[in-house]
């Protein structure tokens, strides 16, 4: 498939297309005359030397300076092509520019053999030996030469041997114009944002290719999907030169344009489409169309496409941050800058509130247009209050297309939970016979509605402003006969005016204007509200005559509920999710009260609860939370038979002292009992979850074993043991291969958190006991599923750890900090998926480990290139590492890792001085340097390097410590004017938690590298694509106006303890790399030169073998052969 047009301004820049480069004698008066003449004809704008310049064998500086100018060279190799150090020379360059910008070469064999050429024999071995002669004190101009020829030679030309010259120069000069039209800039005028879309779908149109595809462009009202043609005479009307046809039925439509098309090749698209018939009239069959027809439909509804199979389907998404104001600006200054500062903010304001919508974009900016500062800020104001009419009438057309239990799930959704989990919504769904399952599809295929990666609903916000109109438009002047009712000023009036109907269904009481005051609910309101099926009160309330709750509940979410137990008269029939947080409640019921719809138990935080209630008559239950319901002993036996439950969360249930006895609960996978201090012990039934994937006992102190019967429960995905009273895990832990994280943290001295609640001298001893007792590891080749193992503070010493913990292929973070072994084991090349090492508080530490990165980079690079874009290590007090170890020697090491994979990284370490290889230095805690010209399309720039020194004295709160990186831009010609639109990007950031680290009143260095890729995304590409080289121009482009990168340490803490006292920058190009073998010889490494060489050796020797012998030979050496030192 042919490649897109470009879009790359690169071309424009350029002052010829093509450069001749031949030697005139042999030429000059036929084919290059020709040739010349077609090009010219063509358009294609062509340097050909004039005769006068060559006067002598030194080049002009015109012709290396032409060659700089063109977007490729066409090279005439000749008889005597080599006998002319000119056009060596010219030849010269032109490699140099091909490999450092991207040149293009042409070549051409004018009656010569390219292998003579790549050889260099006969008349070619007789012209280098009167260039060596004459060049006897230059000997690198003539192995320049020969290498030039050499490559060039290797490139597939075109061979004039037997071939008449004119047909030739007609395919030569075809060829060359295609090859220039994919890379000349595409000008899409206002498409803001453009390039990038029509790359996907270019993809998947798949032009060129010998089938007939038929590709379907989905998405929401307002996000341009293209468009043209509707009706079968209108497309044969315009596919056949505007012959008319007159027919009078759809059948007889469908009969002509199967016949009439069938053999040509076309486009068609077809606009909007909502009906299917319109689809199957137009587009019946794939055999109506000739091979390589291009089909493409515009719509909605993603269902419609899926019902007409079609080949591919493209969703637009809607545009980012940056695309949103340029397009904003273009429609109401004509300008992509705003001219007057005054609308800054304002343009920023309503950029935002069209959330990238192109159609709310371009409606918002055509009604501003050539308004006053006033007039903006006034309808800015009202767009809070009421949006565009147009906009939402737009976006009306979908929700309108819905059946009415559709209607209610997206009203419900745009008024009560966008931003919501869709599996908790759907099960309220459920209970309101709404049918979610196709129905939520619907609203989802209709764009009408995402999920995220995380599994929650969002609705853009103008579509759920939409939604949110339509119900007030059914009331507009009283709101207690809306249906839905969300906004406090209307809750308000309703509540305080008893104006409630039995219309209301749903409503949110939320006190956001008085957030810290007590809400008074009118019970009597509540009253009226027959039909109330969804009911949140999300403030502090308060109802001491509340005698009633609207039997109707579906959803009870109130937060703090202030009484001692739900209402006597209250029937929960139809209740599916009883959210009750932070309540007073004491006992939810007695007796058999009938709730085989409750689906979602949570009294999280409910203080006052003495215990659990008797769950038989609520089968269907499938989450509870009981978390920090310290007053809990025990669970109700009949929770065993929750043959449904999935989650049980019993989290800072301090009081609780044991599980029922019959806890065998298939269903459940996940049971959360952190922090439950006086647990004992799990009973031997849980062998029977055989779903549990989670298991948390952290903090249970007293748990001093497992129960065998564990080792049932196969699917175990994550378990975390940490402060418990496990000295030695059992050892079928290790052979649970489905698990993924593994936790045994303690913690330690003075900071534990067992002080306060260990009061006993008994308790303060076994602590001491467990501490002190360094953690019993077995073998850890099982965990083949392992991404995370935690062993913090453990009292590892030398040899505790493992020497197969390299066996873990999975592992992608390893956590070992506050331990007491000298060194770790060598990872080898096993933890090549590894993103974090944590070596925080190893104090004794004094070697690191070959993280295995750079053996894969060798033996595998595929690997390391597919790995995540991130990597860190934290080495905060290691202070006797740094006597072996310098910062910038890690430092390096991490970037030849990542140097063919582009990940960016970060670490931690003690230091106190910034290493002189980082050329730019300040000190304070933000630094600018001046970016070079063109650096975003330098192939050799790699990233930028970036370090600071730093303390901490205060560990008694969390602190984020955040380097965001800044690039500016200043308007070209005008020194020292700065862009208004700075793009940042967020460089890496540190944790410092009050739990596990100490004060760092030593200085320390922090360091981090941001990859290219990472400075510079490829969704930028477009921008830089759509403006000329002129001064006006403003767009986001590296190589006309970012010259200025500012990386800054950031705190959102105002009163922050980390203090930076310097840092310090770098630009990292390719020869930073080149040259690291020859830094690392003045630097103090762990890793010795001779080991180096070795390696070296036998990288140079593998390079003959066969992929398996080439693996064996450097891992057999890696292992430890002959040449390793210690």
């Amino acid at each position: 498939m042919p490649p897109l047009p470009s879009t790359s301004s690169s071309i424009s820049r350029k002052k010829y297309d093509v450069f001749l480069s031949f030697r005139g004698e042999d030429t000059r008066k036929n084919f290059i005359d020709h040739l010349y003449d077609a090009l010219k004809r063509s358009g294609i704008v062509t340097f050909k030397d004039d005769p006068r310049l060559e006067v002598g064998e030194e080049i002009a500086p015109q012709l290396l300076r032409a060659i700089q100018q063109s977007w490729c060279s066409v090279i005439v190799f000749s008889e005597t092509y080599a006998f002319s150090g000119w056009c060596l020379e010219e030849l010269a360059e032109i490699v140099k520019q091909k490999h450092e910008n991207g040149h293009k070469v042409f070549p051409i064999f004018y009656d010569v053999d390219p292998s003579d050429l790549r050889k260099q024999k006969d008349k070619i071995e007789e012209a280098f030996a009167k260039h060596e002669e004459r060049y006897k004190e230059d000997r690198d101009k003539i192995l320049r030469w020969r290498n030039a020829l050499t490559q060039v030679a290797n490139i597939k030309g075109w061979h004039l041997n037997d071939r008449h010259e004119l047909g030739s120069v007609g395919d030569i000069v075809r060829k060359i114009s295609a090859r220039l039209c994919q890379t000349y800039p595409v000008f899409h005028n206002e498409l803001v944002g453009i390039t990038s879309r029509l790359e996907e779908l270019y993809s998947k149109i798949e032009i060129g290719e010998d089938d007939i595809r038929i590709i379907g462009i989905c998405g929401m009202g307002g996000i341009d999907k293209f468009g043209l043609v509707s009706l079968q005479k209108q497309l044969l009307f315009q596919i056949l030169s505007g012959e008319v046809f007159e027919f009078f039925n759809v059948h007889e439509g469908n009969a002509i344009i199967s016949r009439r098309l069938s053999y040509k090749k076309v486009l068609v698209v077809i606009d909007d489409v909502d009906n299917l018939q319109h689809l199957k009239c137009l587009v019946g069959r794939r055999d109506w169309f000739g091979l390589g027809s291009r089909i493409i439909v515009t719509t909605r509804d993603e269902h419609f496409l899926q019902t007409y199979r079609v080949d591919d389907v493209y969703k637009p998404s809607t545009l980012n941050d940056n695309d949103a104001l340029r397009l904003f600006n273009l429609k109401a200054f004509d300008s992509e800058t705003v001219p007057d500062d005054a609308f800054i903010e304002l343009s920023q304001h309503v950029a935002k509130y069209a959330s990238g919508l192109p159609l709310a974009l371009e409606v918002l900016a055509s009604f501003l247009c050539g308004r006053d500062v006033a007039q903006w800020r006034s309808a800015t104001q009202r767009l809070e209050k009421d949006s565009n009419k147009e906009i939402i009438d737009r976006l009306r057309i979908s929700f309108d297309g819905l059946e009415e239990t559709e209607k209610n799930i997206f009203l419900d959704i745009a008024c009560f939970f966008n931003g919501e989990e869709k599996d908790f919504v759907m099960k309220v769904f459920d209970g309101c016979e709404f049918f979610p399952d196709i129905g939520i599809d619907v609203l989802i295929k209709k764009s009408l509605l995402t999920v995220d990666e995380n599994n929650k609903m969002w609705m853009h916000n103008l579509i759920q402003e939409m939604g949110r109109k339509i119900v007030r438009e059914k009331s507009i002047e009283e709101p207690g006969k809306r249906c839905r009712l969300w906004e406090d000023e209307d809750v308000y009036r309703v509540l305080s005016k008893n104006t409630a109907t039995k219309v209301i269904e749903g409503m949110i009481i939320d006190n956001k204007r008085e957030s810290n005051k007590m809400l008074n609910i009118n019970v009597n309101a509540i009253l009226k509200m027959k039909k109330l099926r969804l009911l949140k009160v999300l403030c502090l309330s308060y109802c001491d005559e509340l005698k009633y709750l609207p039997n109707e509940l579906r959803l009870l979410d109130w937060m703090g509920f202030p009484l001692r137990f739900l209402p006597p008269s209250f029937q929960p029939d139809n209740l599916v999710a009883l959210l009750l947080t932070y309540s007073r409640i004491e006992q939810l019921w007695e007796g058999n009260i009938p709730l085989y719809k409750l689906k979602v138990l949570n009294l999280k935080g409910s203080e006052n609860l003495i215990k659990t209630p008797d769950f038989t008559t609520a089968p269907n239950l499938e989450i509870l939370i009981l978390e920090g319901c310290i007053r809990i002993v025990d669970v109700h036996p009949s929770i065993g038979f929750l043959s449904r439950l999935k989650l049980l969360n019993l989290r800072s249930c301090t009081s609780l002292r044991n599980l029922p006895t019959k806890f065998g609960i298939e269903s459940l996978e996940t049971l959360i009992l952190k922090d439950c201090r006086n647990l004992v012990n799990l009973p031997s039934s849980i062998g029977g979850c055989k779903c549990l994937k989670t298991l948390d006992l952290s903090g249970c102190y007293k748990v001093e074993n497992l129960p065998e019967d564990l080792q049932q429960v196969e699917l175990l995905e994550e378990l975390d043991l940490s402060e418990t009273a496990i000295a030695k895990p059992p050892s079928f832990i290790f052979q649970l291969k489905n698990l993924k994280v593994l936790s045994l943290n303690r913690l330690k001295g003075s900071s534990s958190m067992l002080a306060p609640i260990l009061p006993s001298l008994f308790q303060v001893f076994q602590r001491g006991r467990i501490e002190s007792v360094p953690l019993m590891l077995h073998s850890l080749s099982g965990l083949s599923s392992l991404t995370e193992l935690k062993l913090w503070n453990c009292n590892l010493r030398e040899g505790d750890i493992p020497s197969d913990i390299s066996c873990l292929y999975s592992l992608e973070k390893l956590e070992l900090g506050g331990n007491n072994f000298i060194s770790i084991p060598v990872f080898g090349a096993g933890l090549y998926r590894l993103q974090y090492l944590g070596l925080s508080n190893c104090r004794e530490l004094k070697s690191l480990p070959d993280l295995g990165a750079s053996i894969e980079l060798f033996a595998n690079p595929s690997k390391v290139c597919n790995a995540v874009g991130w990597v860190r290590f934290s080495g905060l007090h290691c202070y006797r590492i740094v006597e072996n170890f310098s910062a910038l020697t890690l430092l390096k090491r991490h970037l030849k890792e990542v140097a063919y994979s582009r990940k960016s990284f970060d670490g931690v370490m003690p230091g106190s001085e910034i290493p002189k290889w980082f050329g730019h230095q300040t000190v304070d805690p933000s630094i600018k340097i001046p970016l070079p010209n063109n650096i975003r399309n330098d192939s050799r720039w790699m990233g930028v390097a970036f370090c600071c020194i730093f303390v901490n004295d205060d560990a008694s709160r969390d602190e984020e410590l955040t380097c965001e990186a800044v690039i500016r831009h200043r308007n070209s010609g005008q020194a020292g004017s700065q862009g208004r639109n700075p793009r940042r990007v967020t460089g890496g950031s540190w944790n410092f938690s009050k739990d596990c680290d100490q004060p760092v009143i030593k200085d320390h260095l922090y360091y981090f590298y941001l990859s290219s890729d990472r400075l510079y995304p490829l969704f930028l590409e477009d921008k830089c694509s759509e403006s000329e080289t002129d001064n006006s121009s403003t767009s986001d482009c590296s190589y006309q106006e970012f010259d200025e990168l500012q990386v800054s340490i950031t705190s959102d803490d105002a009163h922050r303890s980390v203090k930076v006292k310097k840092c310090g920058i770098r630009i990292v190009y390719q020869k930073d790399l080149e040259n690291m073998n020859e830094d690392s010889a003045a630097e103090r490494s762990i890793i010795n030169g001779p080991f180096i060489k070795r390696k070296r050796d036998i990288l140079e020797e593998m390079e003959a073998l066969p992929q398996q012998k080439r693996m064996e030979k450097f891992f057999n050496f890696m292992m430890g052969r002959p040449g390793k030192k210690h």
